[in-house]
């Protein structure tokens, strides 16, 4: 009997000022309905881009995994790490082999791992794509402003969103702005 698990999407992006320079990690973990049920930022310190990707998609699964999650879709707008990942292309570099491996490893934790590169012209040129990154794209964003390693991790609940949005007649977009402006 093949039974289906717990399924979300991860969606993951790096930021770096400077390449190498500050860099942060963002993740947004939606349940599949599409609800957000947390989000992440994360220092990086000084790294490149890729770095910072990899620690993004790293952290999210790490998460997913604490969550439960046993199927998972993995969106992100980074092509090599999205290739080497899937088996594509090789680490050619010393820098990422490492967050390579750990990545290989906690992929092969899932019964279910599907992974899909967003092309960045995509998230920026169509609204319909927009969605699937800009907000993992936000966190890593706010990331590249915390200390290396200092993580901030802000969970949703589905009562208090209906309640918001009861009470008060507030959008998703809105209450999730008052969340994070805390």
């Amino acid at each position: 009997m093949n039974r289906k698990g717990k399924s979300c999407t991860i969606e993951y992006d790096g930021a770096s000022k400077g390449n190498p320079g500050r860099a942060g990690a963002g993740v947004v973990l939606r349940d599949e309905s599409g609800s957000v049920v947390m989000r992440a930022r994360e220092g990086v310190g000084s790294a490149t881009n890729n770095v910072a990707e990899y620690r993004a998609l790293n952290r999210g699964m790490k998460t997913a995994i604490e969550h439960g999650y046993t199927d998972v879709r993995v969106r992100g707008d980074s092509q090599l790490v999205s290739k080497q990942v899937q088996g594509e292309w090789r680490v050619n570099s010393p820098n990422l082999a490492p967050l390579y491996n750990e990545a290989r490893d906690l992929k092969g934790q899932f019964q279910h791992f599907e992974m899909d590169h967003v092309p960045r012209q995509l998230t920026c040129a169509c609204s319909i794509f927009e969605e699937y990154n800009s907000e993992a794209d936000a966190e890593a964003n706010r990331g590249v402003y915390l200390r290396d390693t200092l993580m901030q991790m802000v969970k949703f609940k589905k009562t208090i969103f209906k309640r918001l949005q009861t009470e008060y007649q507030l959008t998703i977009k809105a209450i999730t702005v008052m969340f994070l402006s805390v």
